[in-house]
């Protein structure tokens, strides 16, 4: 698994961009580690399905050479995030879009400071 920190800020647009434009199609043709494949096959189960998870679930993250801590943070996140995304869509709350150049800054922030 590679961490974001540890992907530059073209690579990260660039994967938020496939998943927003091809959706499945792109899990299906990038060329994925075999971490990264095995994360994200764990993160679609859990939120399609979450009562079907099982132990076979984390064995497949331990087979792709993931520990109990990287296991358990993938779950969490993945689990934050389901979360967060229900509670948003149930008040019925639009998001706005966020351009990767300005995320983080805080608004009338000079960019020279």
């Amino acid at each position: 698994m590679v961490a974001a920190g540890e992907l530059g800020d073209a690579e990260i647009e660039a994967r938020c961009d496939a998943f927003e434009r091809f959706g499945a199609q792109a899990l299906a043709d990038a060329s994925w580690s075999d971490r990264e494949r095995a994360l994200l096959d764990y993160a679609i189960a859990l939120t399609a399905d979450p009562g079907g998870m099982r132990r076979a679930h984390v064995e497949a993250l331990r087979a792709a050479g993931l520990d109990d801590g990287e296991i358990l943070d993938a779950n969490q996140v993945t689990a934050y995030f389901a979360y967060a995304n229900r509670v948003v869509d149930g008040l019925g709350v639009q998001l706005e879009h966020v351009d990767a150049s300005t995320a983080g800054r805080i608004p009338g922030e000079d960019e020279g400071e």
